[in-house]
């Protein structure tokens, strides 16, 4: 099975190299540069979302507030915020986990794994 991974970042060079990374590894990747495009892809039901604090319009503290009582997946912040502060309120908004830019992909992919692997034990 294809687990589905929603990046939402407003660096589009990341994104794709994201999004190509994650292919390769696997997954199946949706993207968003913006609040509004992730709204709108959540219709995909992501397995994992990928999400970055800083972006135009809402951000992606305030996202994860908006969607953290209707979407189920694993919620990891992928961000260049790595202020203590910001990683508290992250967690504590119900982001799942936290990863500061810039990062080891490797990490990335195991933390992916045992997101979607625990989330996955949850349900049964």
């Amino acid at each position: 099975m294809q687990y589905k991974i929603l990046i939402v970042d407003d660096e589009p060079m990341l994104t794709a190299l994201l999004a190509d990374y994650l292919g390769d590894m696997g997954y199946l990747p949706y993207t968003a540069a913006n609040s509004v495009q992730a709204l709108e892809k959540l219709k995909v039901e992501p397995d994992l979302i990928l999400l970055d604090i800083n972006m135009p319009g809402m951000n992606g503290l305030e996202l994860c507030k908006t969607i953290r009582d209707e979407v189920t997946c694993p919620i990891l912040f992928l961000t260049a915020r790595d202020a203590e502060q910001d990683k508290i309120n992250g967690l504590l908004i119900g982001g799942d986990d936290y990863i500061t830019k810039p990062f080891n992909t490797k990490i990335l992919i195991i933390k992916c794994n045992n997101l979607i692997r625990n989330r996955l034990l949850l349900q049964f």
